[in-house]
């Protein structure tokens, strides 16, 4: 009767929905990994149609100007931003870690190198927003006032990637025989030349791994980023996070397709690190 059909079409209805889930379980992780590569649902591309399987739609939006409705400063000139960003951290940080490197190499384990080394390593327990927000807070008056300077983002990107500059340097520099520094000043160096002629020349490896590793965290840098970049000076994470942040799932496919080149370019540097760094124990 009526009631025997409506508990028989109730189980069918059970039995569909438990095949659905099953499904979904059974699906490769790789569909969930790789979301710019495939359809993300009935959204079309700025072309108008509809992209389907595998694509490159959404990375070629980025380059159209559909992401410019969404973001301050289109993703190619976001993208020079990071990049004169992350050189400009490497100047900085090197600039600042070489001689603070040199310094704790040749002292050795004293009783200063005790004292300065904590202090020096006081960045990696220290949240970036923080430190953006202290040089909003220092550098907030003429002749210093940056607050709507540019420079203020690689600034604070060096301060950042200072002790892996300085834990890079450091190790490679105390490898280095004091025997060649002893030959050098015989010869009649001073302590600049024997920096310049013995140091760096042997220490070439751990200057590219220091300046890798400013550069890729210059790059991946988004927590104080956020806090003191202007609209016009967009880097790459904030434009991420633009694109992440708007409902559609063209802007989503963008977002993940930037983050996906992002990725790729920090894969490569730490490829790089592991193909320029010493072995253990190797000494000059």
């Amino acid at each position: 009767g009526a009631p025997r059909h409506r508990w028989h079409l109730l189980d069918r209805r059970r039995s569909e929905a438990a095949a659905r889930r099953h499904r979904l379980r059974g699906r490769p992780a790789a569909h969930l990994a790789a979301p710019p590569f495939t359809h993300l649902g009935p959204s079309r591309t700025p072309d108008g149609t509809i992209p389907t399987g595998f694509t490159l739609a959404f990375y070629r939006a980025l380059f159209d100007t559909g992401a410019e409705a969404v973001l301050a400063i289109p993703v190619p000139q976001s993208i020079g931003v990071s990049l004169i960003n992350a050189l400009l951290t490497v100047g900085l940080a090197l600039l600042v870690g070489l001689p603070a490197a040199w310094a704790l190499s040749r002292r050795g384990r004293s009783v200063f190198n005790r004292l300065i080394d904590p202090v020096l390593m006081l960045p990696l327990g220290t949240s970036a927003v923080t430190m953006g927000l202290g040089f909003i807070v220092a550098l907030n008056r003429p002749p210093l006032d940056l607050r709507t300077s540019p420079l203020l983002v690689p600034l604070v990107h060096a301060l950042v990637a200072f002790p892996f500059v300085v834990r890079a340097l450091v190790p490679a520099l105390q490898s280095i025989r004091p025997r060649l520094h002893q030959a050098a000043m015989v010869l009649g160096a001073s302590s600049g030349q024997v920096l310049r002629r013995v140091d760096l020349p042997l220490a070439g490896r751990a200057l590219l791994v220091a300046a890798t590793f400013a550069f890729m965290i210059s790059l991946g840098e988004f927590g104080a980023t956020a806090l003191i970049s202007r609209p016009s000076f967009e880097t790459v994470p904030t434009a991420i996070y633009r694109l992440l942040g708007r409902p559609g799932a063209l802007n989503y496919g963008q977002g993940m397709a930037l983050s996906t080149i992002l990725m790729l370019i920090t894969g490569a540097g730490m490829l790089s690190i592991e193909r320029w760094r010493m072995g253990e124990g190797q000494v000059f």
